[in-house]
């Protein structure tokens, strides 16, 4: 029994080396990092960030239904 209990920690072990080492693998080389670091869109000018003397009235729209 004390064999099969050393023997399950080393197994264990050796799963969670090699899982955390193919998760940092993954991170460095498979591109999450650029996901999680990517820079946020800034937004332009023309999207609605106008100074309000600039804006245009645009009055009401209409559904297209």
């Amino acid at each position: 029994m004390e064999m099969f209990v050393e023997t399950l920690s080393v197994v264990g072990a050796l799963l969670l080396s090699i899982s955390c080492g193919l998760l940092i693998e993954e991170m460095v080389f498979g591109g999450l990092v650029r996901l999680f670091f990517a820079p946020k869109p800034a937004a332009s000018a023309k999207e609605g960030w106008r100074k309000p003397q600039e804006r245009k009235d645009e009055g009401e729209r209409t559904c297209l239904r």
